[in-house]
């Protein structure tokens, strides 16, 4: 089972996903595609990043350094090296809120 967040970020990423490609066949202005398509690489970055923290695959679980409890979405979260936003020891969240060194735990 997914996580409810997840399952709406993957429910508007299918949204926009229809919407730009109605916009490409209908070969409406280049000023809205473009538009359309950043909001569909916006919504396929956020569903990236929440399948990789809350559910990520056997191989990305090697690149896990820690792990966090998410206030927001109130389940554990995986977080890598590459989530790490500043030497103070801060990690993006998969929600888009900011997890500190000291909520962390080693993974």
């Amino acid at each position: 089972m997914l996580h409810p967040v997840l399952e709406d970020a993957i429910s508007s990423l299918l949204t926009t996903w229809r919407h730009y490609d109605d916009l490409t066949r209908r070969k409406v202005a280049h000023q809205a595609r473009a538009e359309a398509r950043r909001q569909l690489d916006a919504d396929r970055t956020r569903v990236y990043k929440l399948r990789r923290g809350l559910n990520p695959e056997a191989r990305e679980l090697e690149e896990v350094a820690f792990s966090a409890h998410c206030p927001t979405l109130e389940v554990p979260i995986f977080l890598r090296t590459s989530d790490l936003l500043d030497a103070d020891g801060s990690f993006a969240c998969p929600c888009g809120a900011v997890v500190t060194g000291t909520e962390t735990e080693a993974g």
